[in-house]
């Protein structure tokens, strides 16, 4: 595929995959996705707002679109990792009702401050009602919830937890999508809140982890490792499938994890590209650029050793 004007912007390391219908990014730290509505994604009110309205302009003429691209979901600003872009208005709804219909999968990584002791098993599904003031979420006693309330889930895994340092890598699929949903169960459900999350946490790292690791600052360690979403083409046999797309960890996150022994999967730290096929059931991985199914493109991520 030819990247056209993008090849020497700043957004071109951060794409993931393209084609005709969607382009998946690999969103920084500190971009503000929020506020923007389907049929105009260019409305911004602030200047955090306005970069990802220059990141939608970019994308248009570097891929000499007719307009900007839609946003079709949305990540909180501190929150790395997939972001889906459509690349049509037709494609925005399509997308949308996979999103609504929850089958969209998506699969989160988070560095969270305990350590293995701090669970007491290794995986397991919560189910809470959440409340929300002023855009702030609060757990609410399943006996005092109203209609107003939201109904959350997510089903998490401890992946890992550091030998020597409270630090513990959990993989987690939020069932329901809303504001803050993560961060709420990991901080005042599972009483491990996210390394790095000051808004919901009730106290600081200890000194344990700021004198073992450099901690930056104004940084939340919740990255949007993976998403799937089905995918049509026009001929074949097999019109609709499914492809996932996994976005590398940012350097600093892994880093954290190898600071504390950590040990993260290929996949997870690298980035990859898989398509459904029918005759096996299952996901193979794409190991080249071309995807012939989709006509779309895989753009291979450095590795983070290097």
């Amino acid at each position: 595929m030819n990247w056209g004007k993008l090849a020497n912007s700043r957004w071109m390391d951060r794409l993931l995959y393209i084609d005709r219908a969607v382009i998946v990014m690999n969103k920084p730290p500190g971009l503000v996705t929020q506020g923007t509505k389907l049929r105009d994604p260019t409305t911004f009110k602030s200047e955090d707002e306005g970069n990802f309205a220059k990141l939608l302009n970019d994308l248009k003429n570097g891929f000499n679109m007719p307009h900007t691209p839609y946003r079709v979901h949305r990540l909180d600003k501190a929150t790395t990792g997939c972001l889906v872009l459509a690349r049509s208005l037709g494609i925005a709804r399509d997308l949308s009702t996979q999103f609504r219909q929850r089958t969209v999968e998506k699969t989160y990584l988070a560095l969270v401050r305990g350590g293995r002791k701090s669970f007491s098993q290794t995986s397991g599904q919560i189910r809470v009602p959440v409340r929300y003031v002023d855009g702030r979420a609060s757990l609410v006693p399943q006996e005092q919830a109203n209609e107003k309330d939201k109904d959350t889930a997510t089903d998490w895994e401890l992946v890992a937890s550091s030998p020597h340092l409270p630090l513990s890598l959990l993989r987690l699929k939020p069932l329901t999508g809303y504001k803050h949903q993560l961060r709420i169960h990991l901080a005042q459900v599972l009483k491990t809140p996210i390394l790095g999350d000051t808004l919901y946490s009730q106290s600081q790292p200890t000194d344990e982890i700021r004198n073992a690791i450099n901690l930056p600052d104004d940084r939340m360690f919740l990255h949007a490792s993976q998403i799937s979403f089905y995918r049509y083409r026009s001929v074949g046999s097999q019109k609709r499938f499914r492809i996932r797309i996994y976005a590398p960890l940012p350097p600093d996150f892994f880093r954290i994890c190898a600071e504390g022994s950590i040990p993260v999967g290929e996949f997870e730290r690298l980035g990859g590209l898989f398509v459904h096929r029918r005759k096996t059931h299952d996901f193979q991985y794409v190991a080249d650029n071309e995807i012939p199914e989709v006509d779309g493109y895989w753009k291979p991520q450095p590795d983070l050793n290097a």
